[in-house]
């Protein structure tokens, strides 16, 4: 059978020896040849058919393209081969001989995780090349913890000695699965998120911030987690991993216009935490509507405004202007606000002032409005039904009350509170869906994830399949 004619750059990338420009270069030194001949860029060849020679070396005849998956330990190296007696990445795999594959992008000798593997030149250059926008997540324990000030400005960015950087998110996360503490290991577990993989980027972000990077571990690589596979183990990754890598079936479509995706769920399924994940990926704000009821409540208790008086507070929400800005900053009528709202007098009243009718009407203009201006993610009650009932999509995450108990206790450090939250997280759901002014429902099409089966990684990957099939 005769293949029909291909660029010879594209057939050299496939073959695993260069990328598309490095062999452009190879050919423009002339150190490839076809049939004994100088080759020439743009030139077309059938590999099949033709000799295709690269310094003296024939080239694979019908290479086949392997992509791999590796959990690489601590120690192993991120190279195609052992240097100084340490172990390669490329060691832990099993292929046939002669088969000549290297990493996609590098992690430290004493971080691990997520890492591919491919003989694929071309779509290496895809994965890696930051002009695609692939972000990086990782798992990092940090010693000591970061407080508020220094996640925002590692969030804001700050200057390394080879320019500038920041992490595009960064919340509490648990140790991820299969990673083992250490003797000497302490700290706290942060998930962070950074568009790019320069050298050492997440170690010298934390240590500007006064911080030490204990262990690292890469949990997500674009599209793609680490999820569950045991350290030092490998796997192929699916058609649907390679084509969403390189750009193909992602959702990374243009994020221009008024792209907008609805998060509803139950009391502690994690809407903030998954939504925070999708607008980093999507590069959309995220705008969640409890912050905006939580301005309410605390313009309502400067001004003294009697917080079981719906029609008041409604009144006064109306003549409010409530804005969630880049970094979720809340600002009213000009001013920031965004350090107020986590104050126990708005914890106590915030569930008072959003239960009258009055108000969720009120409040209607003022989520709508936040919603303008670019793409959103917005996260809260009624999004998908009542808020944003035209969203580009509409999802709603569930999760068992069991599962959602567990998760409280950890957040608040309680866990001999299981029960009780498991309690209080029941009587929120009958609360929220016997409500008679928006009920808590499943919008109609809605994409329904349980956060109790899927982790973050999964749930952003579901979210960025829908849109594209969208």
């Amino acid at each position: 059978m005769t293949m029909p004619a291909d660029r010879l750059n594209a057939v050299i990338a496939r073959a695993g020896l260069a990328s598309r420009r490095t062999a452009d270069a190879w050919i423009a030194a002339g150190r490839v040849t076809v049939n004994g001949q100088p080759a020439v860029t743009g030139q077309r060849v059938d590999p099949t058919r033709d000799l295709i020679v690269v310094d003296g070396r024939p080239l694979p005849v019908a290479s086949t393209s392997v992509h791999l998956m590796v959990n690489k330990p601590r120690g192993v190296l991120s190279s195609a081969r052992a240097e100084r007696g340490r172990q390669s990445v490329v060691d832990l795999v099993e292929m046939p001989v002669g088969m000549r594959l290297y990493p996609v992008g590098r992690l430290d000798v004493d971080s691990e995780g997520l890492i591919l593997l491919t003989n694929d030149g071309d779509w290496a250059e895809k994965v890696a090349h930051p002009r695609y926008g692939l972000e990086r997540a990782y798992v990092a324990l940090v010693d000591p913890p970061p407080d508020a000030a220094a996640i925002h400005r590692l969030l804001a960015g700050v200057d390394l000695d080879d320019g500038p950087a920041r992490l595009l998110a960064a919340q509490p996360s648990r140790r991820p699965a299969g990673i083992d503490l250490d003797a000497g290991d302490r700290g706290e577990w942060l998930r962070v998120v950074l568009a790019e993989g320069r050298k050492r980027e997440v170690r010298r972000l934390f240590a500007a911030a006064g911080s030490q990077v204990r262990r690292l571990v890469r949990v997500g690589f674009g599209p793609v987690g680490l999820g569950t596979l045991p350290s030092g183990e490998w796997r192929h990754l699916t058609h649907a991993e390679v084509a969403a890598l390189a750009g193909k079936g992602t959702g990374r479509r243009p994020q221009t216009g008024e792209l907008t995706v609805a998060i509803d769920g139950t009391s502690g399924s994690g809407k903030t935490t998954v939504g925070r994940a999708v607008a980093a990926r999507l590069g959309a704000r995220l705008v969640d509507t409890g912050l905006l009821y939580r301005a309410l409540t605390d313009r309502a208790i400067a001004f003294r405004t009697d917080i079981d008086d719906g029609p008041a507070l409604a009144q006064l929400a109306a003549s409010l202007r409530i804005t969630i800005t880049a970094g979720e900053k809340v600002i009213v009528d000009g001013r920031p606000v965004t350090a107020r709202l986590r104050r126990p007098e708005v914890d106590r009243a915030v569930s008072a002032v959003s239960r009258h009718p009055e108000v969720r009407s009120a409040m209607l203009a003022v989520q709508r409005h936040a919603a303008r201006g670019g793409p959103t993610v917005m996260v809260g009650r009624d999004i998908g039904t009542v808020v944003l009932p035209d969203a580009d999509l509409k999802v709603f995450l569930t999760a068992a009350e069991a599962v959602r108990a567990r998760r409280r206790a950890v957040q608040m450090d309680r866990p001999d509170r299981v029960d009780e939250y498991r309690r209080e997280l029941a009587a929120r759901d009958a609360v929220d869906t016997g409500r008679a002014v928006a009920p808590l429902r499943q919008a109609p099409g809605a994409l329904v994830l349980d956060t109790g089966r899927l982790d973050v990684d999964g749930c952003v990957a579901a979210v960025l399949a829908a849109l594209d099939g969208s």
